[in-house]
């Protein structure tokens, strides 16, 4: 507040001074071009030439401004920024449209002058590889390298994709491998291993990158759960025999695969009957009607009863036992009927198989039970019998193809 009172009355001061002198003394300045006399007092001249000189100073430093940091420099240089960030957009939307050559030309046009180059080469990259020019598509991206060398790791990336979209398995394995051994932990790079891997159906070293996937959460854990569940089944089914190996190191074999599988998925349905079929194949035949026998009781499902009908053990008769008293709870379940009557099968025990395939065939009929039925039907020397069942089978499997077709 006092310094405002004071500056109001120096103000004052020098107004009242300036009034006196120019009542005073106010002089006269007289200029004269040609033809033309211009007279004035001195004190308007000086305000004159106070205002002309303010007025060029001000244009030339508005000057200096336009051609310079701000103004039209500045308004040029954002003019072609958002041009070119416009043609940026344009290019990335139609990439979104599938339109790739278009897509492709207006993302490498803009690159040089966007605000975000490696963006538009690598999806210039992406449009030219979906337009299948690989070579462009090749050359864009070591232009990427090149330009933005902090990108080289994304620029690696892109192109294993493309060999992949390319179904090239051999160069992107080639390719992708040295760049994982540097990037270990690239959630990137091992999306891609594990398409690679998924694709060319290496079960094996997919099993292997499983826990570092999850480790550095490449997949959310849904995607990685089913992941597991599809590797581990496929490992079981593609399980091939060595047959230099003895009987027991085939089925050590088996069982080291086994003890890979972690404990929380050995109750799939999918990894389960990948592990009988396996004992089946190694001859493994006790410790697979044990099993399957232990998965029933745990929970019913007809198709490892189903498995349990068609196991060989080398005592049927137990087995037969065991399988029987499932029937209380489940008297007229056909995959149970059929599992009893192949038991009994091997056990010789004709009638109890007869009796079974009869029961199983008049709830629901199908060709394979009165095949079976046939068979034992020969056993029992009843070769007329045999002959019908025969023929009933084969018209209803004519029925049902028919009726398919």
């Amino acid at each position: 507040m006092r310094k405002l009172l004071v500056i109001s009355v120096m103000a004052l001061l020098v107004g009242a001074s300036s009034i006196w002198l120019m009542q005073r003394d106010s002089g006269y300045i007289l200029l004269s071009i040609n033809d033309v006399t211009v007279e004035m007092t001195a004190w308007v001249g000086l305000l004159l030439y106070l205002c002309v000189t303010g007025i060029t100073v001000w244009l030339i430093l508005l000057f200096k401004w336009l051609s310079q940091a701000g103004g039209f420099r500045h308004w040029w240089s954002t003019r072609n920024r958002m041009r070119h960030l416009n043609k940026t957009a344009q290019g990335l939307i139609l990439f979104a449209d599938h339109d790739w050559e278009k897509a492709r030309q207006l993302l490498v046009d803009s690159a040089a002058q966007s605000s975000m180059p490696d963006v538009n080469l690598l999806f210039a990259a992406r449009a030219a590889a979906e337009n299948h020019q690989i070579d462009d598509a090749r050359d864009l991206l070591e232009r990427l390298r090149e330009t933005q060398p902090r990108a080289t790791l994304l620029a690696d990336k892109a192109f294993a994709e493309i060999l992949l979209g390319e179904e090239n398995f051999t160069q992107a394995i080639q390719f992708l491998l040295p760049i994982a051994e540097k990037k270990p932990n690239d959630r990137g790079v091992l999306r891609l291993l594990a398409d690679l891997y998924y694709l060319t159906e290496d079960w094996s070293s997919l099993q292997k990158i499983l826990a570092d996937l999850r480790r550095f959460n490449a997949l959310n854990s849904t995607d990685l759960d089913l992941l597991e569940i599809d590797v581990y089944t496929n490992l079981l089914r593609s399980f091939k025999l060595n047959f230099d190996f003895t009987a027991q190191e085939k089925i050590d074999q088996v069982g080291e695969l086994w003890e890979l599988i972690p404990k929380k998925l050995r109750k799939n349905h999918d990894i389960m009957c990948g592990y009988f079929d396996a004992l089946q194949l190694v001859n493994d035949n006790d410790k697979l009607v044990m099993l399957l026998a232990k998965s029933i009781n745990s929970q019913w499902n007809t198709e490892l009863v189903r498995r349990l009908g068609e196991a060989t053990s080398s005592v049927p008769e137990k087995q037969l036992l065991m399988t029987e008293k499932w029937l209380i709870k489940n008297p007229q379940d056909i995959a149970l009927l059929t599992a009893l009557g192949n038991i009994c099968c091997q056990a010789k025990f004709w009638g109890k198989a007869k009796d079974y395939f009869t029961s199983a065939v008049a709830l629901q009929p199908s060709p394979y039970i009165y095949l079976k039925l046939s068979e034992v039907l020969v056993e029992m020397g009843d070769l007329t019998g045999s002959n019908d069942s025969c023929k009933r089978g084969l018209l209803l499997g004519i029925e049902t193809q028919f009726n398919q077709d």
